[in-house]
């Protein structure tokens, strides 16, 4: 995932309300709006009281973010189940639709994770003030005594900004760092294709020969560093003599492979970690102020 550190591109403005601009984030999570509720109507139409194929995987899904709600906000709080399935497809697919390269991904963008932390906090203090009204909701900011009040209300505003700082934090920080060695590796690969190249095609053919020799040496002793280097020298060559000879010309072979592998992390795993940490924050947060109606009452 290549990402601009210049924040997300305006595609135009809508002339209304001072002008509401339309950027990269708007299109992306609006793409993910789409294919979420697509996918809703897709997988919830024709269900089978024999589940088959999908329907089971689609079943097994739902039952284990139930039992993950019911376990960490209680059964009182199952209600909660498809508020905190949105959340969390939602942050995937935000951040998994800027692998195809043409899209941002949404939760690169301050403003998309801030919504959510937002929405959250207006939730809880919604339900805080429904339990214990509105004069009981301002005491919980005097306790235990008068002094704490600043801290509680920096408390308060703290939640929802550390909830989307460290969303938005992990995913466009490594965007920014595949970037970054998507660049310098283009740089070295121009650098090295340009050195190997301005010989002519001598020194690809010395890096070719240089390849078989070591390979000899690996089927003969069996030691893998042989075939590594081997496998260098014959790439550094074969590639050197189509750049010297015209057909292969600027491409950044060098910048292919170790940024795939980088976007395996921070696209893929630390998406799905970040999406689960927010999901996970939000059912704390939001079952600390809904707790058991016995534990309520006392």
């Amino acid at each position: 995932m290549e990402l601009s550190v210049n924040g997300a591109f305006v595609y135009f403005t809508i002339p209304i309300f001072g002008g509401i601009p339309i950027t990269q984030t708007t299109v992306s999570f609006f793409v993910v709006t789409v294919l979420l509720c697509w996918l809703s109507i897709y997988f919830g139409k024709r269900l089978k009281k024999r589940p088959d194929g999908k329907q089971v995987l689609i079943e097994k899904g739902v039952m284990m973010l139930q039992k993950m709600v019911v376990e960490t906000m209680g059964a009182h709080n199952v209600g909660w189940t498809p508020f905190i399935g949105t959340i969390f497809l939602s942050s995937i697919c935000g951040t998994l639709i800027g692998l195809t390269g043409f899209l941002r991904s949404a939760t690169a963008d301050i403003s998309c994770v801030m919504v959510w932390a937002v929405m959250v906090s207006v939730i809880i203090w919604y339900h805080s003030i429904k339990n214990n009204g509105f004069l009981g909701w301002l005491k919980g900011f005097t306790q235990p005594i008068v002094v704490m009040t600043p801290m509680n209300l920096v408390s308060e505003i703290a939640q929802p900004v550390s909830m989307a700082f460290r969303h938005f934090g992990n995913v466009a920080g490594g965007g920014v760092i595949t970037s970054i060695i998507y660049a310098a590796l283009s740089a070295l690969s121009v650098a090295v294709m340009n050195l190997i190249a301005g010989n002519g095609w001598l020194v690809s053919a010395v890096l070719l020969v240089v390849s078989a020799v070591l390979f000899l040496l690996f089927k003969k002793k069996g030691k893998k560093v042989f075939l590594v280097f081997a496998i260098i020298s014959a790439v550094l060559g074969f590639f050197g003599l189509l750049q010297s000879t015209g057909i292969l010309s600027g491409v950044p072979i060098m910048a292919y492979g170790i940024p795939a592998v980088l976007s395996c992390y921070f696209d893929l795993f630390s998406g799905f970690v970040q999406a689960y940490v927010f999901s996970l924050l939000t059912m704390v947060y939001i079952s600390g102020a809904l707790p058991e109606p016995a534990a309520a009452e006392q």
